[in-house]
């Protein structure tokens, strides 16, 4: 008798857990109708929908324009592009003279400079010819009514003036520049190629390792 009733208490035991489950079940499903028919479930759907579009769009803003990187031109200096409060402005990041452009004594001079000895002395206003070309804003770029087409003013250290023109891209890692600036080094219709990102860490990897190497040395 009392194993009997073991038994039968035990299988009360399964079978209440088991009648728990299916009465939560049944409310559960009367909640997820109610949810349908009171327009909850809808709610919450176009919450969950709007959530996941904000967090693409989110994404999308804060991709770089296909402008946007370092770019080098035919005679190897670099222009870096980068977002600006008026749209995407371009600073000389890196001077490389020409050989051949300069001769004799210019020549000399110019190989013996350093980067930031290069001044903007061609300007019209004479309060901005001691500005440095290093890092010198030359382009002031705007999207264009095309894709891929920058309108925007260039300006030409050589006469110190502002004219207008434009960037076009021809293919995701090579731009062409219709103007005519530096020196009448970067010409119209020229081409200039993306740095690529590779380049550009193992270059400032080597810089840092150098200024590391300068600043360990002992003072003579």
């Amino acid at each position: 008798m009392r194993a009997h009733s073991w038994l039968k208490s035990a299988v009360w035991r399964r079978q209440v857990p088991d009648r728990l489950d299916d009465r939560t079940k049944a409310r559960g499903g009367e909640q997820m109708a109610s949810w349908h028919r009171s327009g909850h479930f809808l709610a919450l759907l176009v919450v969950m929908v709007s959530s996941l579009f904000a967090g693409t769009m989110s994404a999308l803003a804060q991709a770089p324009a296909p402008i946007e990187g370092v770019w080098r031109t035919a005679l190897k200096s670099e222009i870096t592009i980068m977002a600006c409060p008026e749209g995407f402005c371009g600073h000389l990041s890196r001077i490389v003279v020409p050989e051949g452009l300069l001769s004799g004594a210019e020549a000399e001079a110019a190989a013996a400079m350093a980067p930031e000895d290069f001044f903007d002395y061609r300007n019209e206003d004479p309060a901005l010819r001691d500005r440095p070309m290093l890092g010198l804003q030359i382009l002031t770029l705007w999207q264009g009514q095309q894709p891929y087409i920058y309108d925007g003013e260039i300006y030409n250290p050589e006469d110190g003036k502002t004219y207008t023109g434009y960037l076009e891209m021809t293919g995701p890692d090579v731009v062409r520049l219709n103007g005519c600036v530096l020196f009448n080094v970067v010409c119209r219709g020229e081409d200039w190629t993306r740095v690529p990102a590779e380049e550009l860490e193992a270059r400032a990897a080597a810089e840092a390792g150098t200024e590391a190497a300068e600043a360990a040395a002992p003072a003579q």
